[in-house]
């Protein structure tokens, strides 16, 4: 009989003692998600009250591949003698790849003088990718004509055809103005062809070895300026200035086709993303953009234009 008592009250001790034990609880809302998209990490400590002083996580703003985007409050809650500690931090990552939000740590000083008792969350794996591209599609589906439902009162039309007739004329005098003063100008002097120039300058900056000088932004930058000058030279238009969005829209109306579009289309989202995200992809994703630069303008070269204005430059 004592022997069966022992054990009842043996196993109660252990199970309050258990029951005691300071715990540490990590969860995420989502493991993957894509570049500047944002998810929940959640950490929770659980731990018997008025028995340690907590010391808390340490996480700085940015920490491998991530950055805190809103640090929440730390909540407490007692009950039956246990204290819960809760935080969601709100992060992203701008880092395509699997990355790992690393094991943080917790201390929990106990009051009697005990030695301190650490805690780790765990490490958790984040798959971080781009949005996926379709190539089938066209970039911007074509809307329909709105009806007008309100009837236009006639002076606003008077007005429309007065200021049309206005227009009309200062166009006709600025036509004839600029005729007078006009010189034939090309619109980039270059004593190479479109191409051979484009070829000559992607070359060239692949030599300057820019991505192992660590001036990523830099080498984008320069990348997008090659292809929008070779553009703008072969179809004699200044397209410098256009956004990648213009761009692609213009080259919609081109023979080049869809799979090469796309093409462009990720190097120049990637360039993008290197400049106003401050997105640094990898060092082969870089030169992958180079290679697939210099392909679709040879093809380009090839479907448009076969016969150029030799006095175009």
């Amino acid at each position: 009989m004592k022997r069966v008592l022992f054990f009842i009250v043996f196993g109660l001790c252990t199970q309050f003692g258990s029951a005691q034990a300071p715990s540490l609880k990590t969860t995420v809302d989502k493991r993957q998600i894509l570049i500047g998209e944002q998810l929940k990490y959640n950490v929770e400590a659980t731990f018997p009250s008025n028995a340690y002083h907590l010391t808390w996580l340490d996480v700085p703003d940015s920490f491998a591949h991530f950055e805190i985007v809103i640090r929440g409050t730390i909540d407490t809650a007692e009950k039956n003698g246990m204290l819960t500690c809760k935080q969601t931090l709100t992060l992203t990552s701008f880092d395509s790849g699997i990355n790992t939000i690393p094991s943080l740590q917790v201390s929990l000083d106990p009051l009697g003088g005990d030695s301190t008792i650490n805690l780790f969350t765990d490490s958790i794996p984040i798959n971080v990718s781009f949005s996926p591209l379709d190539s089938s599609k066209t970039f911007h589906d074509i809307k329909t004509i709105i009806e007008v439902k309100e009837e236009i009162p006639w002076w606003i039309w008077a007005g429309g055809a007065a200021l049309l007739i206005l227009l009309i004329v200062v166009i006709i005098y600025l036509i004839k103005y600029l005729k007078k003063r006009k010189k034939n100008v090309p619109l980039f002097n270059s004593k190479l062809s479109p191409v051979d120039e484009a070829m000559q300058a992607l070359e060239q900056l692949q030599k300057e070895q820019l991505l192992y000088k660590g001036e990523i932004k830099q080498f984008h930058v320069r990348l997008i300026e090659i292809f929008k000058r070779y553009i703008s030279r072969k179809m004699q238009r200044n397209v410098l200035n256009l956004t990648s969005s213009d761009v692609l829209l213009l080259l919609n109306d081109t023979l080049l086709s869809k799979a090469d579009t796309s093409t462009i289309a990720g190097v120049l989202r990637m360039s993008d993303a290197v400049k106003f995200a401050k997105f640094y992809p990898h060092k082969e994703e870089s030169e992958s953009s180079l290679l697939n630069t210099k392909k679709v303008i040879e093809q380009f070269d090839k479907l448009i234009f076969t016969d150029e204005n030799p006095n175009a430059n």
